[in-house]
């Protein structure tokens, strides 16, 4: 079964259940989906790994909301947006650890004898090509300059 699928039979659930603030989420997303592949124009649906994509987008965005709410002291609204993070993350992979970061990125700067600052590009490079999908970008870019 297709993310995109899974979505799907989540949206029927959220109606059924008359979750509106699940029901909310999931239909942002598809539509979001829908005019990425729209776009594409070609008349393929998107891959498991765009999918994702689009919904590691929507968490961003809902993660940037929720800071200005927070800003702003709005309870009810944080509430919200914690939940639709939550919900989101449900749909990615489990996400890696800082530990389990630093592992694979120290493997790589070992196995590449990649050395000081000047390397971080290279570093960067290996390391979201390796991580792509199961950790954030900004983890890798901290953890990176971390090791060297």
């Amino acid at each position: 079964m297709t993310l995109k699928q899974k979505l799907k039979d989540s949206m029927k659930e959220a109606m059924k259940a008359k979750n509106k603030e699940d029901l909310t989420s999931i239909r942002l997303v598809l539509s979001t989906i829908q005019k990425k592949e729209i776009d594409k124009n070609d008349g393929t649906e998107l891959t498991d790994e765009e999918v994702m994509q689009v919904i590691q987008t929507e968490i961003k965005q809902t993660q940037e909301s929720l800071t200005y709410a927070k800003q702003s002291n709005k309870v009810e609204m944080i509430t919200d947006l914690e939940n639709r993070i939550q919900m989101l993350t449900l749909y990615l992979p489990k996400q890696l650890s800082e530990d389990e970061v630093k592992t694979i990125v120290k493997g790589i700067i070992d196995s590449n004898g990649f050395a000081g600052k000047q390397d971080m590009g290279k570093v960067m490079g290996l390391a979201m090509a390796e991580l792509k999908g199961k950790t954030d970008g900004g983890l890798i870019s901290k953890v990176v300059k971390e090791l060297l």
